[in-house]
């Protein structure tokens, strides 16, 4: 268990196209994640949705969001997470929702 607590407020999800390490596009789950304040520390954040990790994970220059990738969509009803190590967590009331992903553009066909 953590020993201190993120305040988490909502997320919100994307379809986005997202390159491999060998310059291949697919489609992939952004997830950003808002709360009050995601530190710029040392210990590199996680993002989980259930049992899935994120990829890519990077705080926003204000630190009021947080996002990553999913390069499959997280299981409908994961317990969405932000963690640094065993030293802060925070977890979202609402379960994610593959409902609630925006789809991608169709300009990015």
């Amino acid at each position: 268990m953590a020993r201190n607590q993120l305040t988490l407020s909502r997320y919100e999800a994307d379809m986005v196209l997202l390159p491999d390490d060998a310059g291949n596009v697919s489609e992939a789950v952004r997830v950003t994640v808002f709360g009050l304040y995601f530190p710029q520390r040392a210990v590199e954040p996680e993002i989980m949705v259930g049992d899935a990790t994120a990829l890519r994970v990077s705080v926003a220059p204000d630190q009021r969001s947080i996002r990553g990738f999913f390069r499959r969509p997280p299981a409908d009803g994961g317990v969405i997470r932000v963690r640094y190590g065993d030293s802060q967590e925070g977890v979202l009331e609402g379960a994610f929702s593959r409902r609630n992903v925006r789809p991608l553009p169709r300009a990015c066909g």
